[in-house]
């Protein structure tokens, strides 16, 4: 197991983390402030294409960051590294694969509690994408909250942090701060409002993912390609309407249990010596 993340070496210019927090904070706060304050007023009766822009704030940050640290050649490197193509196919396997093999999962556990299977018309749909078709619900998924998100979680902050620390420590400082990323979606979005309790369930879920995510990043040697596509295809399939509930636990567990494995590996790989890349 690797313990680092392929990285373009040190900075140039100093204080890149504090300027991706910032940016990333920033752009995706600001866009939920007005939803925010009109649920808090006068109500919110569907979610606004807005919400969705507002997951552009990680990436945001990641390019501000790495043009603050490197220039434009910093830019460069960071987006080469990124998406690049040149990883084992094996990683495409994994990226596509294990959404493919949650939904099994989840709907045959739904069959065997509820005595019948999942209404397939309604695979995907979500009522925050009113009208849109699963395929489409699918676009939206990859080219907001994985695209945005992953570009500056895994892309760029998972290897600075890795640079100062082994990949496990970052993977859980990514995790702290990816729960407080999304702290104004609590008091205005109901699928997080409604948690109650569930909160804690979904912190740990965030933490076992942060873990899964940092090994798959780790694997694709820094790219976060195949990570992008498993962050929109759970996406997909949590968000769902018909999700809520059962086929949304299920797959969260199976979430937890691959993180708390990918932990271990990380820690294991923590204690190598040499570690040389994947």
């Amino acid at each position: 197991m690797v313990d680092h993340v392929v990285t373009a070496g040190r900075p140039v210019r100093r204080g890149g983390t504090a300027v991706f927090l910032v940016v990333a904070f920033a752009v995706t706060w600001a866009i939920w402030a007005p939803i925010l304050i009109q649920a808090r007023t006068i109500g919110v009766d569907a979610i606004p294409w807005t919400f969705f822009l507002a997951s552009i704030g990680p990436l945001c940050g990641a390019v501000a960051a790495s043009a603050w640290e490197g220039g434009a050649r910093g830019l460069v490197t960071w987006a080469r590294r990124t998406f690049s193509l040149r990883f084992r196919w094996v990683w495409w396997v994994v990226g596509v694969g294990m959404p493919v093999a949650y939904l099994l999962v989840a709907w045959l556990v739904t069959l065997l509690v509820t005595g019948s299977w999942p209404e397939a018309a309604a695979f995907g749909l979500t009522d925050k994408l009113s009208g849109l078709a699963w395929p489409a619900v699918a676009l939206v998924w990859v080219l907001t909250f994985g695209l945005g998100e992953e570009a500056g979680w895994r892309g760029w902050l998972l290897p600075a942090l890795s640079r100062r620390m082994p990949v496990f420590w970052s993977a859980l400082v990514v995790a702290g701060i990816w729960i407080a990323w999304h702290l104004p979606a609590f008091f205005f979005n109901p699928t997080y409002r409604d948690m109650g309790a569930g909160i804690l369930a979904w912190m740990l879920a965030l933490v076992c993912g942060s873990f899964l995510l940092a090994w798959m990043t780790v694997g694709a040697r820094g790219s976060i390609v195949p990570v992008l596509l498993w962050h929109a295809g759970f996406d997909l399939l949590t968000a769902a309407d018909q999700s809520s509930g059962l086929i949304a636990s299920t797959i969260s567990a199976i979430v937890m249990v691959q993180g708390a494995v990918c932990a271990w590996l990380l820690w294991r790989g923590k204690r190598e010596k040499n570690p040389t890349p994947a």
